[in-house]
């Protein structure tokens, strides 16, 4: 009786755990598919909004060849924008980037934001999806700056129109206002869609994707019969794999084994003193060394892990690794530091600062070793939990540098209300230092505001002497590049440093802001 329960049963078990993973590995593809689709939109519009508000602060009125070239390069420097317009109370265009004043027809009625002065409307188009979000964002003297997202940088078009799934994707400005709706081929008549919707916490901003069960069954159908045909070891293997085997495919299940395998291995670029020639510490930077030996660079893996949050266990790694590597080099020099790069998504709690203080508390590399860069890629989440963390690694004696800074999200605002140690001029801005004459500015007016905020300046990407020149005549002294060394494995780094920096006790900075 028994046997004969154990023989119906299983394969039926096998079934049922099979029809349940159809559903719920659909459901999962449209969830993650719309979440993708709203992230990519508030990061467009938080982004957007930014270049808005630095627009409204220039005070354009007369329109002259001057000021349409200083909206071009706003346009120019925003990843998301394509327009930036002045627009009169009456609601039409007074100015723009482009110098034609084309009337842009609206399509919805403006949909209010949290920010009062923010609203968010739908625009007709000449480009191939028809429509665009447009962003308007009003001033007390009734002169608004005005914005145009196009769709394309949110929506996978390509994605729907090849999956065979009748992946369809809708959304909508709350309520009411339909900005996309588009739909793929391959759906099957009279079979449920599995839909997912979600909404912004942030914008009156609607997302909903649905796929085709049929179309699913039909590419995916055969688990089923795999799991019932499989019987008692074999159907319950399967539904195993079912279930979880996802896991262990994929660039993120890649990285993970990668991690557990030892591949990841930090390489240390040199920071250099322009006075004195001697090494103040380095920057670690992360390479993926693959199994026959190539060494892969972080911009090809980089986006992928803080994306799917693999950035958290890698950053760890690497402090764990460098505080080993580099500790009885630094053990003598208490004077080098040691710095490491932070995303965004660093900045959430305070989980950060335990993990430093386990990792350096009981290190040869101590807390007042390290320098946390924090970049500026993507925005903050909350700015006062960000500064309330920074503050924390400051007590502690850990220094604080914000990371390429004139090129990401935060801009002057970061400067100022994270009150951050060190200033890390970007690679962009040094390339052209002499050559283009906005870029020596921008250059010029941040060290500037270093110096009035009492900020070290560290220059990056430094790759030719007359760069160097430049820099110490204008009174940066310390600086990264390929014209000192390029970022080197741990054993040569060491080696560097025990040739250039003698073994001390202690021994008085030589740089105080860098050094303290």
């Amino acid at each position: 009786m028994v046997s004969a329960l154990l023989v119906a049963g299983l394969p039926l078990a096998g079934y049922f755990l099979a029809e349940a993973w159809l559903y719920r590995s659909l459901k999962t593809l449209v969830t993650t598919t719309a979440e993708m689709i709203l992230g990519r939109m508030d990061n467009a519009v938080d982004r957007a909004t930014l270049s808005l508000k630095e627009a409204q602060g220039l005070r354009i009125e007369n329109c002259d060849a001057g000021e349409r070239e200083t909206l071009r390069v706003l346009v120019f420097e925003s990843p998301v924008l394509k327009e930036i317009a002045v627009i009169g109370p009456d609601g039409r265009i007074r100015c723009n980037n482009i110098g034609s004043l084309v009337q842009i027809t609206a399509a919805s009625t403006p949909f209010a934001t949290r920010d009062p002065n923010l609203s968010l409307a739908i625009a007709l188009t000449r480009g191939p999806h028809g429509r665009a979000l447009r962003l308007t964002l009003a001033s007390p003297s009734g002169v608004m700056t005005g914005g145009i997202i196009a769709v394309g940088l949110f929506v996978p078009y390509t994605e729907v129109q090849t999956s065979d799934l009748g992946l369809g994707v809708d959304i909508e400005l709350v309520p009411g206002g339909r900005l996309v709706s588009v739909h793929g081929p391959g759906g099957v008549a009279g079979t449920p869609d599995v839909k997912a919707t979600v909404q912004s916490s942030v914008y009156p901003v609607r997302v909903e994707v649905a796929a085709s069960s049929g179309s699913w069954r039909q590419q995916k159908g055969w688990v089923v019969g795999a799991a019932v045909g499989g019987g008692l070891g074999f159907g319950i293997g399967l539904a195993g794999l079912v279930l979880f085997g996802w896991r262990e495919r994929g660039p993120v299940a890649d990285m993970y084994r990668a991690l557990r395998n030892g591949e990841f291995i930090p390489h240390y670029q040199p920071l250099i003193d322009l006075d004195t020639g001697r090494i103040l510490g380095c920057e670690v930077l992360v390479r993926w060394r693959k199994p026959d030996g190539r060494l892969i660079p972080p911009g090809a893996f980089i986006g992928e892990a803080e994306r799917s949050g693999f950035i958290f266990p890698l950053t760890l790694a690497l402090m764990r690794q460098a505080a080993e590597e580099l500790g009885p080099t630094y053990a003598g020099r208490p004077d080098l530091k040691c710095g490491f790069n932070l995303c965004a998504a660093h900045f959430r709690d305070e989980r950060i600062v335990g993990d430093v203080v386990s990792i350096f508390s009981h290190s040869d590399v101590k807390l007042s070793q390290v320098l946390l860069e924090v970049t500026e890629r993507d925005p903050l989440p909350d700015m006062d939990a960000a500064r309330a963390i920074i503050a924390r690694f400051q007590e502690m004696g850990v220094r604080v540098a914000l990371d390429d800074v004139g090129t990401g999200h935060g801009g002057m605002s970061y400067l100022l209300k994270l009150r951050v140690d060190v200033m890390k001029i970007d690679k962009l801005f040094i390339d052209a230092l002499g050559a283009e004459r906005q870029s020596t500015a921008i250059v010029d007016s941040l060290i500037d505001l270093a110096a009035h905020l009492n900020m070290e300046v560290i220059a990056e990407g430094v790759e030719t002497f007359e760069q160097v020149e430049a820099l110490r005549r204008r009174g940066v002294r310390s600086a990264q590049g390929y014209v000192f060394a390029p970022p080197l494995p741990g054993s040569s780094y060491c080696q560097l440093v025990q040739a250039m920096e003698p073994a001390t006790v202690q021994r008085e900075p030589l740089r105080k802001s860098l050094r303290g």
